[in-house]
């Protein structure tokens, strides 16, 4: 191996936190964006097509990185891929806050992307690699912390920033961050105990395919969000199947493959694999729903939307100290993933039959932190457990699978999500507007009667209702999902 575990007494103290924050800078790219996604429309003149490819820009080119990062870092020292890394996602996103144009801020998405996208993979990695296994309980304490503490105030300080000083502050608070971590990185993790080799011979058909077959999907799965499924996007979905599978032939018959699919031949792997599909779908549902909701619902601002949702973070990072104490005390980890699914469906229906079109924000902080709670039962344990019989040298290719898993199962949430807010929503407003009589006497004597801006008032309290009955039903239907989810685990003899 060109990576071998540091002595114990060179690891730095503070490893995992500093790995944490890395990590964390992949995060806040997308999580901020999303966030500021009406105001970097308007800011662009951007249609919400032109804004899909600002979310399948990065998206993409980060997702073609991830094969390749085990077979560069034959070759570099993990930290120098990832303060070269960090280097393209802070010049990118300073690139993005100087534009003008949507070409412009598109372009400096794919070199954010080029970037950012492995830098979870890389951290984590280098983590399993660099770490003895006696000292790594306590570095992965660390990196668990550092990524939640670092991500959990960034969607109420985006809205913050974005309402002050316009779009662009998304992206110098993107590159603020990861110039931050940067600085960290170098000053904490040395470039030492590395001996480089050849990268050997690199498959490029396979990686073209897998390029556009990973750019097809998941723009198709984004491109959901706005339109109903049809014969031209189910063209789109088989490319993409298509280039895919012969990415995969690809990678089955190489002597020395960019991505080793042979990983996920073991059963606890494969399990945890599932489990993990789940949480995410779950999590990205959420994170569609919960800003729509809040914002076009309840009539929140965006200010104290993002404040929910950086509540419901601060709770995860709260807990953990409470978390890592009783861990050893938990028993059978199933149970535990089981309570976290419950938990989540808890949390979900908590809030269907709270919120309304006016109610209180301070109401909605109960179920905000329930499911703050969910990450520390579910995707903690998961993790904890899928590794667990995969072979040390091979842990790079698990871990970049998994992250390809993330970042489908994330986007195809959404994509399901925004189907399912359509239908619903032709629904339920055809429901609303027949039950509106324009003759009866107490519509007459309303003052939404008056004139064409009463009329265009009633319109808009009609969208505001069908916003709150069409997300309520949403999360009734993902409570539906969490609760399916507490069988399966419990069922599951491996993941123990």
């Amino acid at each position: 191996m060109s990576h071998q575990a540091l002595p114990a007494h060179a690891v730095p103290r503070a490893l995992g936190h500093v790995m944490g924050l890395v990590t964390a800078a992949d995060f806040v790219s997308s999580l901020s964006v999303i966030m500021a996604s009406a105001e970097i429309r308007g800011g662009l003149d951007a249609t919400p097509t032109d804004f899909i490819w600002l979310l399948t820009a990065y998206a993409a080119t980060g997702m073609l990185t991830l094969p390749l990062i085990e077979r560069l870092a034959r070759r570099w020292h993990y930290r120098d891929l990832m303060a070269a890394g960090l280097a393209l996602f802070v010049t990118g996103a300073l690139w993005a806050a100087l534009s003008e144009g949507l070409a412009s801020v598109l372009a400096a998405r794919v070199l954010q992307g080029i970037g950012g996208g492995g830098l979870f993979t890389m951290s984590r990695v280098y983590l399993q690699l660099a770490v003895p296994a006696q000292a790594r309980p306590t570095q992965l304490k660390g990196y668990m912390v550092g990524l939640l503490a670092a991500t959990a105030p960034m969607s109420w300080l985006t809205t913050v920033l974005v309402q002050a000083w316009g779009w662009q502050s998304v992206f110098v608070l993107q590159a603020g961050f990861a110039a931050v971590v940067l600085l960290i990185l170098l000053g904490t993790v040395k470039s030492e105990r590395h001996t480089p080799r050849s990268l050997g011979e690199l498959d490029w058909f396979m990686v073209l395919a897998f390029g556009l077959g990973g750019l097809l999907l998941l723009h198709g799965m984004e491109d959901l969000e706005l339109m109903r499924l049809d014969a031209r996007q189910l063209a789109h979905f088989g490319a993409a199947a298509a280039c895919l599978a012969f990415a995969g032939w690809r990678l089955h018959g190489h002597h020395d493959p960019l991505l080793d699919t042979r990983v996920i031949n073991g059963r606890r792997y494969l399990v945890g694999l599932g489990f993990y599909g789940l949480y995410y779908l779950i999590n990205g549902a959420t994170s569609f729903i919960y800003p729509r909701l809040f914002e076009a619902g309840a009539g929140l601002p965006l200010e104290t939307t993002g404040l929910l949702l950086s509540f419901a973070g601060g709770t995860t990072v709260l807990l953990m100290p409470l978390y890592f104490r009783l861990a050893p005390h938990l028993g059978d980890r199933r149970r535990v993933i089981a309570a976290g699914f419950a938990v989540a469906a808890l949390a979900l229906l908590w809030m269907r039959f709270t919120l309304t079109s006016d109610t209180p924000w301070l109401q909605l902080l109960g179920p905000m932190a329930l499911k703050g709670l969910f990450p520390v039962l579910g995707v903690i344990q998961i993790a904890g457990l899928t590794y667990r019989d995969v072979p040390h040298e091979d842990f790079a290719h698990a871990y970049a699978l998994k992250n390809i898993v993330r970042q489908l199962a994330n986007t195809f949430a959404a994509g399901m999500a925004s189907q399912s807010w359509q239908q619903f929503g032709a629904q339920y407003r055809t429901v609303l507007v027949e039950r509106v009589n324009p003759l009866d006497p107490r519509f007459l004597a309303s003052p939404f009667s008056h004139d064409l801006a009463g009329l265009a008032q009633l319109s808009a309290l009609i969208d505001r209702q069908v916003t709150v009955l069409v997300g309520n039903s949403l999360l009734g239907m993902l409570a539906l999902l969490c609760l399916a989810g507490i069988p399966l685990v419990l069922m599951q003899k491996r993941l123990q």
